[in-house]
């Protein structure tokens, strides 16, 4: 008995260890499959090797090509995710890619305060120029070997729309003088039916254009998604989204739903009381993404 339990004890170890093997390894399936990932912005780094498929790697400039080569010496599915409506884009901003200052197509309130994600960062007004800036940065990565890209958060605060860049955008669309979003309520409908339509055009080009450029230079296909809160949560905010007609544009592959503590621990009111309810709010969420 002694000495069985001895082997069964030895046998027990080596199985361990050739599971911890083949996990480590990543031999359970296929990286190809991608079925898991997450988002990092730094370089590949063991102490977070989550083993999963695939790696989003966040962010755009010269540095990406780098972390993307990093990430896939360590045997990763090479993806990237950036900000379409924000993100370190300060080289634009300040006139560094093509010689004009793009701050005043920041998005403004109509206290003419800029509506800010983040120290430095904006949401930005969706025009043809910022999208030439991000078809540069996202050609980066194609180059680097992505083959997938996500863009996060087409958003438009309901608030804004006093900005330079959305008064052009406006005598462009509807061929008049802008109206304060504010001076009416059909002014305030007009503003937003333009910022659904800015945040739409942004991804169609963005997506079209660059699936055409991998297939043109590599031959080889990328696909697109757009990483958005549920129009619940928009709703609750405040954010004008084009999310309804994502799926209709022909250039994005999916939609990953944004849902967390951030958004569902939004107070809402039921039977006429408003509290947080995080797991009927997520819950909601899901649904209707």
């Amino acid at each position: 008995m002694s000495r069985m339990r001895s082997m069964l004890c030895a046998l027990a170890v080596l199985l361990a260890i050739t599971a911890s093997a083949a996990a480590q390894a990543n031999l359970l399936t296929e990286r190809t499959l991608e079925r898991t990932g997450f988002q990092q912005a730094g370089h590949y780094d063991p102490r977070f090797d989550l083993r999963t498929d695939f790696v989003m790697a966040y962010g755009v400039g010269p540095t990406m090509a780098d972390t993307l080569k990093r990430w896939g010496e360590a045997g990763y599915v090479l993806q990237a995710m950036t900000g379409v409506a924000w993100g370190g884009y300060q080289d634009y901003l300040d006139g560094k890619v093509d010689g004009r200052r793009h701050w005043d197509e920041a998005q403004v309130d109509a206290a003419g305060k800029r509506v800010m994600h983040g120290g430095g960062v904006p949401y930005m007004v969706p025009t043809v120029a910022f999208s030439n800036y991000l078809e540069a940065e996202i050609r980066r990565l194609i180059d680097a070997g992505v083959v997938a890209i996500h863009l996060e958060e087409p958003e438009f605060w309901a608030h804004s729309g006093f900005s330079q860049a959305f008064q052009r955008e406006w005598q462009i669309y509807y061929n008049q003088p802008w109206q304060r979003p504010d001076s009416s309520c059909d002014a305030q409908y007009r503003a937003s039916k333009l910022k659904y339509y800015l945040y739409r055009r942004a991804p169609d080009r963005l997506c079209s254009a660059m699936k055409e450029y991998a297939l043109v230079t590599y031959n080889r296909p990328v696909r697109f998604y757009v990483a958005t809160h549920s129009l619940i949560n928009y709703t609750e905010w405040g954010i004008v989204s084009p999310e309804s007609s994502l799926m209709d544009l022909p250039g994005v592959d999916g939609c990953i739903a944004q849902v967390w503590t951030g958004t569902a621990r939004t107070p809402n009111v039921y039977q006429g009381r408003s509290a947080e309810r995080t797991f009927e709010s997520a819950f909601l969420e899901y649904g209707i993404m």
